[in-house]
C-alpha cells in the first residue's frame, strides 16, 4: 500500500473536507450545501471523490437520457449549477449520509476511499458500474408499468417475496435482478468487460447453460452485458447469442428494448 500517496491526495484537499464536515448531524443540508458553495466554491471540486470516482465530469444515465456534472474548479457558480450540484450530491446519497451522521469526519472517511482506489478493490468497480447503471432503467421501467423487482435475489429470496420458483445451476447463485411483471419473472444478469480476457469465452458458456437451466413459460432470462472486451471475443457471443433469448446492451436499453422485452411488446 503506497501509504503516503493516499495521505498525499487527501491532504490536497483536507481543507475543503473540514468545510464539508460542518454539514455533519446538520437538518437541511442541501440548503446549507448550497451556502457552502457560494461561500467556499472550492469544495465543489471534492465532491466525486465522496463517490470513489477521480474524474471531474460525470455522466449519469436517467430515464430522460444521460445528464452531465462538471465539477471542475471555479471561482463562482451561478445559483442554477448550484442547484445541479446539491441535486448530484443528494442523489448519489453524500447528503444522506453526513444528515444522519454515518459519516463522523470526511477526512477518515476520504483516507479508507483512497486506500480502495489503489488497491485490488477497484478491479470490479466497472462491474458494480454497469449494476448500478441498469437499475436506473430497472426501476423506472417497473415505476412506468407497475412491476416488482429485487436485487441480489436468491431463489429463496425469490419465493418468498413472488410465490415463485426459480430453478438454477448454483444454489449460491444471486441474480443481480428480478422483475416480476405480476404474470412473469424475468432473471437479469449484468456485467461489463471493458479489456480482452480468456474469462470473456467461459462467461459466455456460463450464462448460455444458465439459460438453460431457468427459462420455462413464467421465467425469462435476460444477459445484459457491454464493453469493448467482446470485440475479441465476437465468436463465443455468438453462439451465446444462438441460445439466449435476450442479450442486450446500453444502447439497447436506451432505445427501450429492455421496457420492450419486459412488458412484452416483443
Amino acid at each position: 500500500m503506497a501509504w503516503e500517496k493516499v495521505l498525499r491526495n487527501v491532504s490536497e484537499i483536507e481543507v475543503s473536507l473540514n468545510i464539508l464536515n460542518t454539514l455533519i448531524g446538520k437538518d437541511d443540508v442541501s440548503y446549507r450545501l448550497k451556502g457552502l458553495i457560494r461561500q467556499y466554491p472550492q469544495i465543489v471540486s471534492t465532491i466525486p471523490i465522496l463517490i470513489a470516482v477521480r474524474d471531474k465530469n460525470i455522466k449519469i444515465a436517467s430515464e430522460y437520457g444521460g445528464i452531465e456534472y462538471v465539477f471542475s474548479k471555479k471561482k463562482y457558480y451561478t445559483d442554477e449549477e448550484i442547484d445541479k450540484i446539491v441535486f448530484f450530491a443528494d442523489r448519489c446519497g453524500f447528503l444522506k449520509i453526513v444528515e444522519d451522521k454515518s459519516v463522523k469526519n470526511l477526512v477518515d472517511y476520504i483516507i479508507g476511499v483512497e486506500v480502495g482506489l489503489d488497491t485490488n478493490a477497484r478491479k470490479n468497480r466497472s462491474g458494480i458500474a454497469m449494476e448500478n447503471l441498469v437499475e436506473v432503467y430497472v426501476k423506472s421501467i417497473c415505476v412506468k408499468h407497475g412491476f416488482k423487482y429485487l436485487k441480489q435475489a436468491t431463489v429463496d429470496k425469490i419465493k418468498m417475496k413472488f410465490n415463485k420458483s426459480v430453478s438454477t445451476d448454483n444454489a449460491d447463485r444471486h441474480f443481480d435482478f428480478v422483475v416480476y411483471t405480476g404474470e412473469k419473472l424475468y432473471l437479469i444478469e449484468t456485467n461489463y468487460y471493458s479489456g480482452a480476457g480468456s474469462k470473456l469465452k467461459s462467461v459466455a458458456g456460463e450464462f448460455s447453460n444458465l439459460f438453460s437451466v431457468v427459462k420455462n413459460d413464467d421465467v425469462g432470462f435476460i444477459w445484459v452485458t457491454d464493453g469493448k472486451g467482446w470485440l475479441t471475443a465476437k465468436r463465443p457471443l455468438l453462439e451465446a447469442f444462438n441460445i439466449v433469448d435476450y442479450i442486450i446492451n446500453i444502447n439497447m436499453i436506451n432505445n427501450g428494448l429492455l421496457e420492450e422485452i419486459l412488458s412484452e411488446r416483443l
